[in-house]
């Protein structure tokens, strides 16, 4: 038997909480992708979900995605009776919905986004437009919440927490009529 890494201990958790809110009800999952790159030699678990009762017209999901490079990985097998500052996983929050916000609601949202993760995060948003010959434009917005740091299996229990704020920051889109 072997001894499982951090990112293995972490999605456990992660998966366990996220499919404890959707047998709950609140949430539906949507999507999972367990990524192992060759490569890289790196890991990728990505759940994705949305509000089994959405609050806006339009459809709003929201994922966590870890992810554990080689020099993670090297660093907790390897390297810990050395220097574990490597050990752990990086974490990364997604709110994506098919629509680009005007500047108040933009900004709003970037308020309420940091009042839910705290300011020390690192809030970022894509927009992107597809255009073909025969469909209108289809605009998509992402907004991406990274902890600018790891995250490690001593806090393990704080990603319960993160898939409450993940359900609170889909709720706090608000997409004008």
């Amino acid at each position: 038997m072997f001894d499982p890494t951090a990112f293995e201990n972490m999605k456990v958790v992660l998966e366990g909480a996220v499919y404890d809110r959707d047998f709950i009800g609140d949430i539906l999952v949507i999507n999972r992708d367990d990524i192992v790159n060759l490569s890289t030699m790196s890991r990728t678990y990505k759940i994705e979900m949305e509000l089994k009762k959405p609050i806006a017209p339009i459809s709003i999901s929201g994922a966590i995605e870890l992810h554990a490079s080689l020099h993670n990985l090297s660093s907790e097998l390897l390297d810990a009776a050395i220097d574990d500052t490597h050990s752990g996983c990086t974490v990364n929050i997604f709110i994506s919905f098919p629509k680009k916000l005007d500047e108040v609601n933009a900004e709003q949202l970037f308020s309420d986004l940091e009042k839910i993760w705290g300011d020390q995060r690192i809030i970022s948003v894509t927009t992107s437009e597809t255009v073909s010959k025969k469909m209108q434009p289809i605009t998509s917005s992402i907004y991406k919440i990274s902890f600018g740091r790891l995250v490690r299996e001593e806090q393990m229990d704080d990603l319960e927490d993160m898939v409450e704020y993940l359900i609170q920051s889909i709720q706090a889109v608000k997409i004008p009529g």
